[in-house]
């Protein structure tokens, strides 16, 4: 399951979640880093430390960001919910969000290379794989 370079740290792995076997088909649970954190919250709730619930609500609200227009499914709520109630010093969500949409555009310090890479997607039928990638950017009127 895991890349050759990083085949060290497979005894470390417990237990492997696949987004597209826990949800079939709820778009809802789609995104991995909210299955990740619904595990954790039902296995093993103690572990999530203020700057773990930090990480993981940033990643979730990141995910929903971009999608549609900020759209919070109902699950997604209520994870982020149980983690605001547990550590009710956490930033507001505007402003993590607006954090992240202000470095989502900024790609001051990265390589052409690194943003090809950060939103790089294969497709492959079996015989032909292909790459698409993104690149987020502001464009100027001139």
């Amino acid at each position: 399951l895991l890349d050759s370079e990083d085949k060290s740290l497979e005894s470390a792995v417990v237990k492997v979640i696949n987004p597209d076997e826990q949800c079939d088909g709820n778009l809802e649970l789609q995104a991995s880093s909210s299955l990740v954190v619904k595990e954790i919250l039902q296995e093993a709730p103690e572990l999530i430390t203020q700057q773990l619930a930090y990480l993981l609500r940033g990643s979730i609200l990141f995910k929903c960001m971009s999608l549609e227009a900020d759209r919070i499914t109902e699950q997604q709520e209520k994870i982020l919910s149980i983690l605001e109630e547990k550590f009710p010093d956490l930033p507001p969500r505007e402003e993590i969000i607006s954090v992240l949409q202000e470095t989502q555009f900024n790609p001051q310090g990265v390589s052409i290379e690194e943003m090809m890479l950060k939103n790089l997607k294969e497709i492959s039928d079996g015989e032909i794989k292909v790459a698409i990638s993104s690149v987020y950017m502001t464009l100027e009127v001139r």
